[in-house]
């Protein structure tokens, strides 16, 4: 009676703790499993190339690459025998999770989830398709956070599931850090860890350099709703939602595939706070916000303010991609991001237009058309609008260069529009009339689609200079934290303090943004335009503080939409400075990123940008008549693959005098077309049978010399040397290029 007794109280506590997690009896592997004990793993999913394995005493989790042996873990193994790390330090190094936090008065803290949670309580976790969740309780801090991890084919997803978090007390949660250790590579190991820093960037292993500040980097750079009183440093933006590591022969390449908009990036190598190299993302709730009140006053003082804590209602998801043999390296992760693109964003690739009698390299010409100019009349000042290249002057120019051979053009045109740049936002075809007016730009839009070259008049839906077309700074601009409109300056170049004396901005609400978009694309269609080049919506990203906060997962959703519902009315919209959400939609980029940051903490520049664009969208430089070296700059877009682009005004630069493009040099148009001429033809010699041609290798053969590798086959090995370089049998003068 007794054992029938105790057999059942027996099944009773089996079945309760079957219900709370502690014991998993049919995972994704289709089998039964063993319940842990102490540090044993149990198998959560198994995809043929990849398993996953869970400890639920440290809810660390193992993922093992069958087709390599590679094993991946969330933390190190060998991290007790770590002789740098101290303290909380010490405790990161078994912790899934760091958490950023403040209280009331906004002072920072952190915990991680190892002696927030882990110690303090067990995480409870559970079978779910093709993997577990785990919910780690904050006890200290009145945090819950579920993460849940799951394997499918060859990638592993690591998601915060942002609708289970809770907060709870005086506490606000600012930044969550996911998996920061994983695949951490010790002292022994060899490689490097990739950071999207512009181009991209390596940060070799064991590199000496723990003394630098660490990479830290949000995605798509810093919220633009927040006031910046001046630029603190001078780098290049993170335009891809994606990091990686090489660690001996494998690699992996991870990509934020939900949340990017309010993700950041940051890596560390050994000595710094401990032994390991190690590279992660992070999720980003909280914004602040520096005020000066009472500015120029005896009472001036500053005002720190924070946001809501926020996520959105996306979660947070990293995919990691696990790489070997050959592909385990930057161009290998590279490849595996385009081919991410088009799996999973749906991005088509768009061959390069071919022209009459063969292959030519494609070229964007993009033209200065009206600007703003101070006038008097009787001592009374006044703005007028200068006109550098009217509708007439474009349409030469595109003769011209047809005339000389240049068929595979595309025409890029900034301040076409009613009052030149800096204007209204335009929503419909009104021209501007010292340019040649209504009839003039309909006139050139249909001469230059007759003789097949691509137009694109460019317009900036986000910036708001002047009020009209519908918009008002005080209805429709972004607000920021501390609730007023979001006003905008550029920065000087001598001291990154806000220029005042260049005309200032406002950021319009993102569903502004998408009103002025659609009223101005449907109306381009209905006037027989095909084409628009889109400022700022592609390259810039941002939050609005209104009392009902929409963050920047909300903002980037937006304007997915509305970018969705402009491609749909037009063939074709090119995007500058263009960050990956804009890749889905658009025809052609433009200024894209060719050099990194050159922080402390990099070793190498690499171009995994351009690789992973390479075959897939066509990509233009920025203007090289505006390089202060153009002859190095040539050879970056021969080894990136990258298209040539110029910007020219018509007319004699002299205009520009008194406008705010006064400081634009070498952009006379006839004056420098001859040179023009001629870098455009070297270029088309070494890369216009390649032209639309992915990329599939790149390396440093030594300092300044590098070879690309082009599907057909073809290489093209780049000296930016100032002596000549021997490659094999090949000899490559300074500064110069060979083709093979």
């Amino acid at each position: 009676m007794k054992l029938r007794i105790w057999t059942a109280v027996m099944a009773a506590m089996l079945l309760i703790m079957s219900a709370a997690g502690g014991i998993e009896a049919n995972f994704a592997a289709g089998r039964a499993v063993k319940p842990a004990q102490g540090g044993e793993a149990v198998r959560a999913a198994d995809t043929g190339r990849l398993t996953l394995d869970y400890k639920p005493a440290t809810a660390e989790i193992i993922v093992t690459d069958t087709a390599s042996g590679a094993v991946w873990t969330s933390n190190p193994a060998d991290r007790e025998a770590d002789r740098v790390a101290k303290g909380a330090k010490k405790m990161d190094l078994a912790a899934q999770l760091l958490l950023d936090y403040v209280d009331d008065q906004n002072k920072p803290f952190q915990l991680n989830s190892f002696t927030g949670s882990v110690k303090e309580k067990q995480p409870g976790w559970n079978k779910v398709p093709n993997g577990v969740e785990v919910t780690y309780s904050f006890p200290k801090g009145g945090f819950t956070v579920p993460v849940r991890y799951t394997l499918s084919g060859d990638a592993l997803s690591a998601t915060i599931v942002t609708e289970g978090i809770k907060q709870q007390g005086k506490y606000k949660l600012v930044n969550i850090s996911l998996l920061p250790f994983f695949g951490a590579a010790g002292s022994a190991n060899e490689g490097y860890l990739f950071v999207p820093d512009g181009s991209g960037a390596l940060i070799n292993f064991n590199n000496s350099k723990s003394s630098y500040k660490s990479y830290n980097e949000r995605v798509y750079g810093g919220d633009q709703s927040l006031d910046y009183p001046s630029k603190t440093d001078s780098k290049e933006a993170i335009r891809l939602p994606v990091f990686g590591m090489r660690k001996d022969d494998s690699a992996f390449v991870a990509v934020i595939h939900n949340g990017a908009y309010q993700a950041g990036i940051a890596a560390e190598v050994s000595g710094k706070n401990n032994t390991y190299n190690n590279v992660f993302s992070y999720l980003n709730l909280l914004e602040f916000e520096t005020n000066l009140l009472l500015e120029g006053t005896l009472n001036e003082k500053q005002v720190t303010r924070s946001s809501q804590s926020m996520s959105g209602g996306v979660n947070y998801e990293v995919k990691y991609y696990f790489l070997n043999g050959e592909d385990a390296d930057y161009a290998g992760m590279a490849a595996k991001y385009r081919s991410y693109l088009q799996t999973e964003l749906g991005v088509k690739p768009i061959a390069a237009q071919a022209a009459a009698g063969g292959k030519q390299l494609p070229l964007l010409i993009d033209f200065i058309g009206g600007v703003k100019k101070k006038g008097t009349f009787l001592g009374i000042p006044y703005n007028t609008v200068e006109a550098l290249t009217s509708f007439k002057d474009a349409g030469h120019a595109a003769d011209r260069l047809q005339k000389d051979g240049i068929v595979n053009l595309s025409i890029r045109m900034e301040g076409w529009a009613a009052g030149g740049t800096k204007d209204e936002v335009p929503v419909s075809l009104a021209a501007e009339g010292k340019l040649g007016g209504n009839k003039g730009f309909k006139k050139l839009a249909k001469e230059l689609d007759s003789k097949g070259i691509a137009f694109y008049p460019v317009v900036d839906p986000v910036k708001l200079y002047e009020g009209g077309n519908g918009f008002s700074k005080f209805w429709d601009a972004a607000k920021g934290i501390s609730r007023a409109p979001v006003l905008k300056y550029d920065y000087r170049l001598s001291d990154q303090t806000k220029n005042k004396n260049l005309k200032h901005w406002y950021l319009l609400k993102p569903a502004a943004v998408n009103e002025a978009l659609d009223r101005f694309t449907a109306a381009a269609a209905n006037g027989g335009l095909k084409h628009a080049s889109l400022q700022t919506v592609g390259s810039m990203i941002y939050s609005d503080f209104r009392r009902d906060s929409q963050p920047k997962n909300v903002t980037g959703s937006t304007w997915e939409n509305g970018l969705r519902k402009a491609q749909s009315n037009l063939d074709g919209l090119l995007f500058e400075q263009p960050n990956a959400y804009s890749f889905p939609y658009a025809q052609s980029l433009s200024d894209v990123p060719l050099f990194a940051s050159g922080f402390d903490l990099e070793d190498e520049e690499v171009p995994f940008y351009s690789i992973a664009l390479s075959g897939l969208l066509p990509a233009y430089s920025e203007p090289i008549n505006l390089s202060s070296m153009p002859r190095r700059y040539l050879l970056k877009l021969i080894e990136t693959g990258t298209f040539p682009a110029f910007k020219f005004i018509a007319n004699d630069s002299a205009r520009l005098l008194g406008t705010e493009y006064d400081s634009l040099y070498s952009v006379d148009f006839n004056l420098l077309y001859e040179d023009m001429k001629g870098q455009y033809e070297q270029l088309n010699e070494a890369l216009g049978e390649l032209a639309g041609q992915a990329i599939t290798n790149h390396e440093k053969l030594q300092d300044g010399v590098f070879r690309t590798t082009f599907a057909s086959g073809k290489t093209a090995v780049v000296n930016y040397n100032n002596e000549k370089a021997a490659v094999g049998a090949d000899m490559i003068p300074a500064l110069s290029y060979l083709i093979r």
